[in-house]
């Protein structure tokens, strides 16, 4: 299950790749009040749950 941390920063990054935006760590970071090295390792973990399971991989 993911916190809510993970859902928001999952969602925004949807949103943005959405609208065409590009993902930058310092917009994420500004955008969410988290530091860089905690939205990678998000990101990273993200990456490795399949999108039916609500995360960014495949």
């Amino acid at each position: 299950m993911l916190s809510d941390f993970e859902r928001k920063l999952r969602q925004i990054i949807l949103n943005d790749l959405n609208m065409g935006r590009t993902m930058r760590l310092d917009d994420l970071a500004q955008r969410t009040g988290h530091d860089k090295q905690e939205i990678v390792k998000i990101i990273e973990g993200l990456k490795q749950i399949p999108i039916r399971e609500g995360g960014l991989g495949s």
